[in-house]
């Protein structure tokens, strides 16, 4: 999802440059004149600064909007079966499910379209495991796996500890933190 933060950004960073910005949306920008006129250095190296990356082909922007797909998909608040993901992802991007596999499989960067997913849905695990007060079970469902066992075992293998104990880890950290800056530095 492309806040309006990031479409102002970039519409400022092409503008700064000269460019007369027809439109910024989600993977593109449109400008006035013809693609030669462009200076493509200059127009990647703003963007870079700003935090942003020119993407290459339209398949690079389709991956891309298909990444945040991903993203906005998985954070919805209803429920999507672990098993049902790509088909409703598929169906979102308004093309076949062997068509999104096969773009994800030719772009550099994640290998595969469930292994993205995967871990995607597990990096928002943890996001959940650290800031809300549901119970493990509940964020298990809520993330579309139909066992806590599944789920478990899913987590334990990407961060390396089961899922009960990293919440616990990201609860003393923040007291940790806190202890430090209390204890002056007795350092000369």
């Amino acid at each position: 999802m492309v806040c309006p933060r990031g479409i102002r950004v970039v519409r400022y960073e092409l503008e700064s440059l000269g460019l007369r910005v027809l439109q910024v949306r989600l993977g593109a920008a449109t400008v006035a004149g013809p693609a030669t006129a462009l200076d493509w250095a200059r127009i990647r190296e703003a963007l870079a600064m700003a935090g942003f990356a020119l993407l290459k082909t339209p398949k690079h922007v389709l991956a891309t909007q298909v990444r945040h797909l991903v993203d906005e998909l998985l954070r919805r608040p209803f429920t999507v079966a672990h098993r049902d993901v790509i088909a409703a992802l598929a169906q979102e991007a308004g093309m076949g499910v062997r068509q999104l596999h096969g773009l994800f499989a030719r772009l550099p960067g994640p290998g595969s379209l469930p292994g993205y997913i995967k871990h995607q849905r597990l990096a928002y695990a943890q996001e959940l495991l650290e800031a809300s007060p549901l119970s493990i079970g509940r964020i298990a469902r809520q993330l579309g796996y139909s066992s806590l066992a599944h789920f478990s075992g899913q987590f334990r293998r990407f961060a390396q500890c089961a899922p009960s104990a990293y919440r616990q880890q990201q609860r003393v950290a923040p007291e940790a933190a806190v202890l430090d800056a209390e204890v002056p530095n007795s350092a000369s």
